[in-house]
């Protein structure tokens, strides 16, 4: 049986539309909890966190999670500096602190976790990780290529490499040079997941700005009807604990 974590990078503020009504309503359908990341950089710590405070925390279940998506981004472009990038993800557990929300769960944007992240994020009180592509071709500041496409704990020295983080990352399911998000379709998606079978979690993707209703719709009639048991990523991480005590 294979669980099954489903997440949304939430963006939605820098976009002219938002699917989040329409995904909380298909998840109430088919009581399946979902990871909400939310986007923040120091580029713009709140435009999200704002617009779900006022519109969406309060229609999301709380068997929900709300977690952070963090783009290490300033005026001057992509941040490398491993101060800064610490100071950054200080900023977006201040701020989602600010409404009421404690983070779990963590999300590089583009991908692009840094060995040095590791210690700000367990300093921030952060669980798990789900910023591998191990498995796709993406590149684009990171390369994934060769890390585990299994749950592990990186190392402090290479995060494609299995180590002593207390910071479990769960993969994004990726297959074929290509990774499980849902705004490509779910014939793309199913194929990724059939070639990943032998897996026993699944990580899949979404944008809160792209429609990808239907097809969560029909991936989750799918799964369930493989058994597969939906979890958020922080329940994931138990689960592992669970399994492979530290």
């Amino acid at each position: 049986m294979h669980t099954v974590a489903l997440t949304v990078d939430c963006k939605a503020a820098h976009h002219g539309r938002c699917y989040t009504n329409d995904i909380i309503k298909l998840a109430e359908k088919h009581f399946v909890p979902i990871t909400w990341l939310i986007h923040i950089s120091e580029l713009d710590p709140s435009a999200n966190t704002n617009l779900y405070y006022k519109e969406y925390f309060h229609k999301i279940p709380c068997w929900h999670e709300i977690g952070m998506n963090v783009y290490f981004e300033n005026d001057r472009g992509y941040v490398e500096d491993p101060k800064e990038r610490g100071n950054i993800i200080n900023i977006a557990r201040d701020v989602l602190k600010s409404h009421r929300i404690k983070p779990t769960s963590f999300r590089a944007g583009c991908f692009a976790l840094c060995p040095t992240d590791l210690a700000y994020l367990e300093e921030a009180g952060i669980l798990v990780d789900s910023s591998s592509v191990s498995g796709s071709d993406y590149k684009m500041f990171v390369d994934w290529t060769g890390g585990p496409t299994d749950p592990y704990h990186p190392s402090y020295e290479d995060v494609r490499q299995p180590g002593n983080s207390k910071v479990l990352t769960v993969p994004i399911t990726s297959a074929d040079g290509k990774y499980a998000y849902l705004d490509k379709g779910i014939d793309e998606v199913r194929t990724i997941l059939d070639q990943c079978d032998e897996q026993n979690v699944f990580c899949i993707g979404m944008r809160d700005y792209m429609d990808c209703v239907d097809a969560l719709d029909a991936l989750i009639v799918h799964l369930r009807g493989k058994n597969a048991h939906f979890s958020t990523l922080t329940q994931v991480a138990s689960e592992h604990y669970e399994h492979h005590p530290r």
